[in-house]
């Protein structure tokens, strides 16, 4: 071998190990720890007496203040006799088991949620990792709770359909009802994480200002979880999500027939943007919550003919402007 092939494979050489070495740094330097879930429910349930659920809620001072509003639980005697209560209820012992069947170890919710965390790092740097704690106290508290710092996923709501009990109340309808199950948990999550990141202006309280902020929360949460189907992240069923997509321009003419878009009544802003089986003023086909849909389309076009990155979607306040730079007028196609 001539010494210009020597030096041909001890270049290769080089470059090969090289490009292993920057392969190797890249990957350490991108890889990240998946997320770490506190199981909360379980030395919750294993507290049997007064003294022990004082112990368990000392333990945890930021659950007990966030998720329980105790200040001071170490002195809040009605909250520490009605979980004393409650853990030792036989029902909501079945319940508990139930929901330990249903969750397993956890590892759906922790894979989600890191894949979640690390996309919304990639977008937003300032973004820092909460802690994530489960619990289950027989819907004492709400279902989740997200701040900047902490989430707290109430497990017993989210068991499922075959579980013995489920949240009951006038807020859990059953069209309601059927999106407390665990693959709705994630997307909920990331929407509720949406809002620190989505600017508004508070002085436009129009209809068009609301149905922008949900649509820019829903954007966020479809490209944070991008295989996640689209019922999940809006809550509407497969038939209803098609309904909806294949009579938009019917629905688009009654926003603007009635005109809609700026007015500012708190009635009607909650007609058009909050929970109902229907939206009565448009036909039983129209889910509820349909502002908040047209919404997402609204951003959806504005993106695609802007060419807008996430982060500078989220930094948009002046819905009228996204709106009319969306050239969104009930079109089924972009």
């Amino acid at each position: 071998m001539g010494v210009k092939e020597r030096l041909g494979q001890l270049t290769n050489g080089l470059v090969i190990g090289l490009s292993l070495v920057v392969c190797v740094l890249f990957t350490s330097c991108t890889k990240t720890e998946p997320v770490s879930i506190e199981r909360l429910e379980e030395p919750l349930f294993a507290a049997q007496s007064p003294a022990q659920v004082r112990q368990f809620l000392t333990s945890h001072p930021g659950v007990a203040n966030l998720y329980f509003n105790a200040n001071d639980p170490a002195s809040d005697t009605a909250l520490v006799a009605e979980l004393t209560r409650r853990v030792n209820n036989p029902e909501l012992r079945l319940l508990y088991g139930q929901t330990k069947a249903q969750f397993g170890d956890a590892s759906t919710l922790q894979t989600g949620l890191t894949e979640a965390f690390d996309n919304i790092q990639k977008d937003f740097l300032g973004f820092k990792r909460p802690r994530v704690a489960t619990i289950a106290t027989g819907f004492l508290g709400p279902d989740l709770l997200v701040t900047d710092s902490l989430i707290v996923i109430a497990v017993d709501y989210f068991a499922g359909p075959k579980a013995k009990y489920r949240p009951i109340g006038p807020e859990f309808p059953q069209y309601v009802l059927r999106r407390y199950q665990q693959n709705y948990i994630i997307p909920t999550i990331v929407r509720m994480i949406s809002d620190r990141f989505n600017a508004t202006d508070p002085a436009d309280q129009t209809l068009l200002a609301d149905m922008v902020h949900s649509g820019k929360g829903l954007l966020f949460t479809r490209t944070i979880l991008p295989e996640t189907p689209d019922s999940l992240i809006i809550g509407y069923s497969d038939r209803q999500l098609t309904q909806t997509f294949n009579s938009q321009d019917q629905v688009w003419a009654h926003f603007i027939d009635n005109q809609l878009l700026y007015n500012t009544s708190g009635d009607i802003k909650q007609r058009y943007m909050e929970e109902r089986p229907f939206v009565a003023e448009i036909g039983t086909a129209c889910p509820g919550r349909i502002g908040q849909w047209l919404g997402w389309r609204i951003v959806s076009y504005y993106q695609t003919r802007q060419k807008a990155s996430l982060p500078d979607i989220m930094q948009v306040k002046n819905a009228q402007i996204m709106f009319q730079q969306s050239g969104y007028k009930g079109q089924k196609e972009e």
